[in-house]
């Protein structure tokens, strides 16, 4: 009977925790969630007042739109580069940070450090290193004789202007491969040494099949990352910006990713319905790429569970 009574307890004040969380997800999630779905499907624009119900009409028109189109080609195309660049930057620096080196650990918090800043302000750095007049990058590659003049990074290379913030985001990718790197035995290294097998073998044959299961894991998390960016788009524009002016000017062609363009279809055009249909569409492109990528994993990562049969 105390049993009972004190799991009864247990179990009231699980639920009186847990009910704050679930009101504010109800609240200020799955309602707004609710909401953006139900405009998708009608014709509302910012001051409309003649609301219709036009069903599938919008995610019609967004199929035949080019520039759409465009957008979701640009915007895989960003996630694929951003991904591999961070993993392999990630990898290199692991590997060079496994060995015993004086001040391992300060490195390791020196690159990871940068992971850290927020994005806008890495946005923000960016463009002021990428400047073509006074840009840091420009000023070393003039005095280096690499380049005859000043190149205006933002404006011909926008789409490797934002691809190279995933040098800086790859701390975190530092972290998830020295924690894997650690979980290989030093044993297999010692016995793959004693019969002969160098630097690149061990690596080739033990730590990346072993590492596998890591990277599977960062190239999915980081895709669906790098698939919603939307802040590096309007900070990384090639047109000057003022305070108001950052999300009025839409990005280049190249950079106009589909987050981007569904928020200035929602602010800039006023069109609620049309960009709000943009980006539940991105969520079901998002979706099936993420379950494709699972069942493709089984056949990439390696594991030493066997299936039973």
């Amino acid at each position: 009977m105390r049993g009972s009574r004190m799991t009864a307890e247990r179990r009231s004040s699980f639920y009186l925790f847990l009910t704050p969380w679930i009101v504010g997800f109800l609240l200020f999630q799955l309602l707004p969630i609710g909401w953006g779905f139900w405009t998708s499907l009608t014709n509302r624009m910012a001051f409309s007042t003649n609301l219709k119900f036009i069903g599938l009409a919008n995610y019609l028109k967004l199929i035949k739109d080019a520039e759409i189109l465009l957008s979701f080609q640009t915007t895989f195309l960003y996630a694929l580069l951003h991904t591999c660049l961070a993993i392999i930057m990630g990898l290199i620096g692991a590997l060079l940070l496994e060995r015993e080196v004086p001040g391992r650990g300060v490195f390791r918090t020196i690159l990871y450090f940068p992971y850290l800043i927020p994005v806008i302000a890495v946005g923000w750095i960016f463009r002021i290193f990428l400047d073509r007049d006074t840009g840091f990058f420009n000023v070393v590659l003039l005095k280096l004789h690499l380049i005859p003049s000043a190149v205006a990074w933002l404006a011909d290379f926008p789409l490797g202007s934002i691809v190279s913030l995933a040098i800086w985001q790859s701390g975190w990718s530092l972290i998830i491969f020295l924690g894997g790197l650690s979980t290989i035995p030093t044993e297999l290294y010692e016995v793959s040494t004693i019969d002969g097998a160098n630097y690149f073998r061990r690596f080739r044959h033990i730590a990346l099949p072993l590492l596998s299961p890591f990277i599977f894991f960062q190239f999915v998390s980081s895709m669906i990352y790098a698939m919603q960016t939307f802040i590096q788009s309007f900070i990384l524009n090639p047109r000057p910006l003022r305070g108001e002016m950052l999300f009025v000017s839409p990005p280049p062609r190249e950079t106009f990713f589909v987050m981007a363009r569904g928020f200035f279809e929602v602010t800039g055009k006023n069109r609620f319905a049309y960009g709000l249909s943009l980006l539940w569409m991105l969520f079901v492109v998002v979706l099936l790429i993420t379950i494709i990528f699972i069942r493709l994993g089984g056949f990439v990562v390696y594991t030493e569970v066997e299936e039973k049969r």
